[in-house]
């Protein structure tokens, strides 16, 4: 089933099922990734999930941080303010 065929069925799902969707998928993913997001019973299951992101290394780009995204943007723009006047 492709994901055309299958957002029309999580659209009529309600609130909660929406809720236990994402925690479904999210579970998923993370196992995918070989990170166990499922719960032990060690740990406290309403903070395991926080634990678990803090424990993780995570790697975050921004255009901002790097000049020559920062000077394509501006050329994007600059060609657009100039299409728009012609």
């Amino acid at each position: 089933m492709s994901l055309n065929e299958l957002l029309p069925t999580v659209n009529q799902l309600s609130h909660q099922d929406k809720l236990r969707l994402i925690h479904f998928l999210l579970l998923a993913v993370a196992k995918e990734e070989g990170c166990s997001l499922e719960p032990s019973g060690e740990a406290d299951p309403a903070n395991l999930l926080l634990q678990q992101l803090a424990s993780t290394e995570a790697v975050v780009w921004s255009p901002q941080a790097d000049s020559t995204s920062v000077q394509a943007l501006s050329d994007i723009l600059v060609a657009a303010r100039e299409a728009s006047n012609a």
